[in-house]
């Protein structure tokens, strides 16, 4: 235990995922059925402390039984120091457990991928319809596992530092359960392998605590609460929390006002999550979390990006709300009209009315559905030729501070385009539901992207344009995240281009939004 050579793990086998510190790969389950290994780019071995890493590998051995058994159990944690010719290559690590893997329904597939809390911050209507079904008391029982996990680390001398949704999974099986990965990127006693970095959306602003510190950790785990139940990626608004009762509601004002000598515990967050009873409207109906274990054909340890599949063809315009009532008041009008034939011009006429009035309110409401979606694409196209050009300015080296600029911008509008595809209602459209769902899966992508090739223009710009930085993984990583919004764009322009111009629209190239 604690170094192994790149030789003794045997053939490496499939890639499992990368960022922007590395690759994660499979390994012969008949040599290392619980592990995988990690392989470091060349850009991060130069700034890696071997010394935290083999350190950070040492502690399970220093704690009691059960504090040894509840770190394990809680996060991906690194086991050996893998070298190739004496030289620090990567470390492997514990496989994810099978329960921290989801199922999701898209379209006509079913993927199944790692559980990251990123996927449980959507609308309620859009986990329903991936059939990711989740109540408030779920939120409430994760939340608190996730603030007694936090609080076991702290206890170790460890903080997350960059506690996001990508690093933070979640089990459906059973007790809600959270699990870290990315462990390596946590701080040990004030000292880090890798220099901290921090997700977009996620920093600690001014008073909320230096990065990588307990206070830091607090204060990102209460976004996480408002946005658990606020089902949004970005928000700061703790007003949702109003469904978990006042008390909670009241530390998330606290912990997010910026004060952190006022900011309360994660002793008093599980204190008070754990007590808590959701609130419920009385129109909600509660959707029970299913106990049973979920099926997974082939683990997969991480995944740097979540990828849904592409629909393997157009879907075909179904029968809207808005059109059954239109069948439904054909036929009466066609008997009522059969009835009256024979009588009067007057009645006639009267009928003829009566017909307009009937289809102009479906009308109306279908035709203010599809200006909203047109107003989302009209607002999204300049973004992607920013992001086009920036990119390729990137590629060349050239103009790279700017096009960091611009990347970001391009990030914060991709965000309000997302936003928006969330707040959608377009029931009386045909495929309606489909169509949000592929313009939020892809402006979701889009931005993932964004700020991923953002990443690599602040590398470029500081180390400047070695080959190993201009095809580093922030742009392996970014070419992955645009082809999977690609394919929702091309999804979502098939359905749209069949119904956009019935309501005085043009059709939409996929490259244009």
């Amino acid at each position: 235990m604690g170094r192994v050579t790149l030789a003794s793990l045997g053939p490496l086998g499939d890639e499992l995922g990368s960022g922007g510190q590395g690759t994660v790969y499979a390994l012969p389950e008949s040599q290392s059925p619980s592990l995988v290994y990690k392989a470091y780019s060349e850009e991060m071995l130069t700034v890696l402390d071997t010394g935290v890493l083999a350190a950070m590998i040492e502690v399970p051995f220093s704690l009691s039984a059960q504090d040894r058994h509840e770190l394990l159990a809680a996060a991906a944690w690194p086991r050996d120091i893998v070298t190739e010719n004496d030289r620090v290559r990567g470390f492997t690590m514990a496989l994810v457990p099978q329960r921290f893997h989801t199922t999701l329904k898209l379209l006509n597939d079913r993927p199944v991928r790692l559980g990251q809390a990123q996927l449980l911050l959507n609308p309620s209507d859009y986990l329903d319809r991936v059939e990711l079904r989740i109540d408030d008391q779920f939120r409430l029982e994760l939340l608190a596992d996730v603030a007694r996990t936090l609080r076991l680390f702290h206890r170790l001398g460890l903080t997350v530092g960059d506690m996001s949704p990508n690093n933070l999974i979640y089990s459906r099986t059973g007790k809600p359960r959270c699990h870290f990965i990315d462990c390596d990127a946590m701080q040990l006693n004030g000292r880090t392998v890798l220099p901290q970095v921090e997700t977009t959306d996620w920093e600690v602003p001014a008073g909320g605590g230096v990065l990588g510190s307990k206070v830091s950790d607090t204060y990102k785990f209460a976004l996480l609460c408002v946005r658990l139940f606020a089902g949004d990626q970005s928000t700061t608004d703790p007003s949702a929390l109003l469904r978990a009762g006042p008390g909670i509601h009241a530390l998330a004002i606290r912990a997010l006002s910026g004060d952190a000598g006022d900011s309360p515990g994660l002793g008093t967050w599980e204190k008070h999550l754990r007590a808590a009873r959701p609130i419920l409207p009385k129109e909600t109906v509660r959707v029970t979390v299913p106990s049973s274990p979920i099926r997974t054909t082939m683990p997969s340890p991480r995944t740097a990006v979540s990828r849904p599949s592409a629909a393997p063809a157009p879907v075909r315009p179904s029968l809207t709300r808005s059109r059954r009532r239109r069948l439904v008041k054909l036929v009466v009008l066609s008997l009522f009209l059969g009835y009256v034939a024979s009588h009067t011009n007057q009645i006639e006429s009267a009928s003829r009315h009566v017909a307009e009035s009937l289809f102009s309110d479906d009308d109306a409401a279908a035709r203010a559905q599809a200006d909203e979606i047109a107003a989302v694409l009209s607002s999204s196209a300049p973004v992607r030729d920013s992001v086009k050009s920036a990119v390729t300015n990137l590629a060349a080296c050239a103009n790279v501070k700017r096009s960091v600029t611009n990347l970001g911008a391009a990030s914060s509008a991709r965000q309000q385009s997302l936003t928006a595809a969330n707040g959608l209602q377009i029931t009386d459209l045909p495929n309606g539901a489909v169509m949000k769902d592929q313009l939020i899966l892809a402006f979701t992508h889009s931005k993932a992207a964004d700020d991923a090739y953002r990443s690599w223009g602040l590398k470029l710009s500081k180390q400047g344009c070695r080959k190993s930085t201009l095809n580093g993984p922030d742009r392996k990583r970014g070419d992955r995240e645009s082809i999977v919004s690609t394919e929702a764009k091309q999804q979502f322009a098939d359905l749209w281009n069949q119904i956009g111009p019935e309501y005085g629209h043009d059709q939409v190239s996929y490259q244009n939004i």
